[in-house]
């Protein structure tokens, strides 16, 4: 497995990544100039794209880590485990106070083998992405 740190992702190929994981495309929200990240990082197997985990966060106090998606052709063999691994330990080495993550219920003990406890919170989609 290779793994690239904030280097660019092609927006064909990071959708391609999440429908593999069931979700929305998003292209043309990939394709924004306003669309930033703060960190993310890419797992290939060769020349393919087969995991990804993308972070915002205002740099001092605040992380929030998002679109941790694997492959379902590799999901299974840790890379998801991996990538965690890899965005926890910089956000700490910067010295970020707090990361969240948000996720749906069947992944609590993914989350929780990292550290993450449940805290309220909402969420909202506002559009279809497709």
């Amino acid at each position: 497995m290779i793994y690239e740190f904030n280097q660019t992702v092609s927006v064909n190929t990071l959708s391609d990544l999440r429908e593999s994981v069931g979700w929305s495309r998003m292209e043309n929200e990939y394709k924004s100039p306003l669309m930033t990240s703060y960190y993310h990082i890419a797992a290939y197997d060769k020349d393919e794209l087969v995991g990804y985990i993308d972070c915002v966060s205002n740099g001092v106090t605040d992380a929030y880590i998002q679109d941790l998606m694997v492959h379902p052709d590799y999901q299974g063999k840790g890379i998801g485990t991996d990538l965690m691994n890899k965005m926890i330990g910089y956000l700490k080495e910067k010295r970020i106070y707090m990361i969240s993550v948000v996720f749906e219920e069947r992944l609590k003990p993914f989350y929780e083998k990292f550290g993450f406890y449940n805290m309220l919170c909402g969420q909202m989609e506002t559009y279809s992405s497709n």
